[in-house]
């Protein structure tokens, strides 16, 4: 979701799972054998912390019983009403030969039909700037909303926004690419 204003407001790309998918092959790719608790769980359903096992099982909900009700209003609206496939039906890197099927969903509100715009960024500037006016917890120096990490990750390189790629990520597309003779740029 993201509120666009004249500044760089708030955005929130977000699964629905404590830790996303990308994590968990992540620490894969580097070699991990584990993953920090409550990330995933067995076929079972059984809390796990081994990488090869959580690729076997599933994402644990975000949130518990209300992440998992926040996970199907995604499915339902994203995928219900796109058409693509829902839930294990997905398939793509992970499943071999099942075609991944991913769908699309947009939804745009014209807020000015509701209020003039300046003062709905206003309000939603001061709903970030109340926010980030809370003490920070212990340990932390700083409170940041939803974008704020990628949008600080963000460079401009020859005029051109880029984002940092994990080095593993790329070690693993360049040895993908040598084994198909694809030249590496």
């Amino acid at each position: 979701m993201s509120v666009p204003g004249p500044e760089k407001t708030w955005l929130l790309d977000m699964a629905t799972t404590t830790a996303a998918l990308g994590k968990i092959l992540t620490a894969q790719f580097q070699g991990r054998t584990t993953i920090p608790p409550g990330w995933a769980m067995d076929s079972e359903g059984v809390p796990t912390q081994d990488v090869e096992t959580a690729l076997c099982g599933s994402l644990m909900p975000l949130g518990g019983y209300k992440g998992s009700g926040l996970a199907m209003m995604a499915e339902n609206s994203m995928r219900g009403v796109g058409g693509g496939a829902m839930s294990t039906e997905l398939g793509g890197i992970r499943i071999q030969g099942q075609p991944m099927r991913t769908s699309q969903f947009f939804l745009a509100i014209d807020v000015a039909r509701f209020m003039p715009l300046d003062v709905f960024h206003k309000r939603i500037q001061s709903l970030v700037a109340m926010v980030k006016s809370s003490r920070p917890a212990k340990g932390y120096d700083e409170i940041m909303v939803a974008g704020d990490p990628e949008w600080r990750a963000e460079r401009k390189f020859g005029g051109v926004t880029v984002f940092p790629f994990p080095t593993a990520s790329w070690q693993n597309l360049v040895q993908a690419a040598q084994r198909l003779g694809v030249a590496v740029p």
